[in-house]
C-alpha cells in the first residue's frame, strides 16, 4: 500500500529529483585561461536508491534511480571573454517505475566576461538550457526536461601559493514545462572545491555543494511542501599529463529534502587545440 501511494504522490517531483543536477565546480573552472579553443568531455554517473520528503526522511529505499551521461564541451577563451556549449547524452532509468529514457540531452550556451580586478579571477556567466532534450509526455522518467533554464552563474578562483579555492553561485530560473504545465521550481547553488598542490602532477581537496530551491508550480499555482533542497561532500583529483588533464570528482549526498539522495562519480578531461 505504501509503494502504491508513493507512486501516486511523487510523479510531481520526477522534474526536480531527475532533472536539476548542476556539474559540480572543478578546478580551474573560474580561471582565466590563455586565450583559444578547448575540448572538455565529463564522463558522469549517478545512482540513488533513497529518495526523502519535505523534512528530509526517507520515504523510499527502492527508487533505484541511474543516470549516465557523456558530455562534450566546447570553449573559447580570449584574454576576458569566453564562449562556451554544451552537448550531452545520456540515459536515465527508476527502477520504481521500471522506466528508461535515453538520447540527446538539453544543450546548454553560455557566454561571460571577467572582471577587471587583479586579486582573483572572478568571471560573471550567463547559460540558457534549451529543451532539446529527449521529452515523451506519456513517461514518468525523462532524459529531457522540456522546459528552458536560464543560469546566471559567478565562478572565483583564487590562488595562495601550493593552495587554491575555486567557487561558483549559480541561480536557475526554471521555465514552466508546456506539456505538464509544472515549473520545477527555482534553484540556487553555492559550490566550494579547496586544492593543495601535492606535485607537479597532482592536486587535490574536498568540495563542498549546497542546493536550494523554490516552490514548484502547477499550472502557476504553488505546490505546498515542494520546496527542495540537497547538501554534498566529497572530492576532487586532478592529475597533469603532456597533452590533457584529467579531473575525478566523487560527490555523496549528506543531506536532501524531497529528492533523491545518492553518489555522483565523474571523469573530466581538458585539452587545448
Amino acid at each position: 500500500m505504501r509503494k502504491k501511494i508513493f507512486q501516486l504522490v511523487i510523479p510531481l517531483f520526477i522534474p526536480a529529483i531527475c532533472q536539476t543536477s548542476a556539474l559540480a565546480v572543478n578546478f580551474y573552472d573560474g580561471v582565466r585561461a590563455p586565450k583559444g579553443h578547448y575540448i572538455l568531455t565529463y564522463s558522469s554517473y549517478y545512482t540513488a536508491d533513497k529518495t526523502t520528503n519535505v523534512d528530509g526522511v526517507v520515504n523510499n529505499n527502492d527508487y533505484d534511480y541511474r543516470k549516465n551521461e557523456e558530455m562534450i564541451r566546447y570553449c573559447y577563451y580570449s584574454p576576458n571573454l569566453l564562449l562556451t556549449a554544451f552537448i550531452p547524452s545520456g540515459h536515465v532509468h527508476s527502477g520504481l517505475y521500471r522506466m528508461s529514457s535515453g538520447g540527446i540531452g538539453d544543450i546548454n550556451l553560455g557566454a561571460g566576461y571577467f572582471l577587471p580586478v587583479k586579486q582573483a579571477d572572478i568571471l560573471p556567466a550567463l547559460f540558457v538550457k534549451l529543451r532539446n532534450g529527449d521529452y515523451e509526455s506519456g513517461k514518468t522518467v525523462n532524459y529531457g526536461t522540456n522546459q528552458y533554464d536560464i543560469k546566471p552563474t559567478v565562478f572565483l578562483y583564487k590562488a595562495l601559493g601550493k593552495f587554491s579555492i575555486d567557487g561558483a553561485a549559480k541561480y536557475y530560473f526554471r521555465t514552466q514545462n508546456r506539456a505538464t504545465r509544472i515549473s520545477p521550481g527555482n534553484e540556487l547553488y553555492l559550490q566550494c572545491l579547496l586544492g593543495i598542490q601535492l606535485n607537479k602532477m597532482f592536486k587535490a581537496g574536498p568540495s563542498f555543494n549546497w542546493m536550494g530551491s523554490s516552490s514548484q508550480k502547477n499550472n502557476g499555482t504553488k505546490v505546498s511542501g515542494s520546496k527542495r533542497g540537497s547538501f554534498s561532500i566529497g572530492g576532487d583529483i586532478l592529475m597533469r599529463l603532456p597533452a590533457v588533464n584529467i579531473t575525478f570528482t566523487y560527490l555523496r549526498d549528506i543531506e536532501s529534502k524531497n529528492t533523491t539522495r545518492g553518489d555522483f562519480f565523474q571523469i573530466k578531461t581538458s585539452s587545448k587545440f
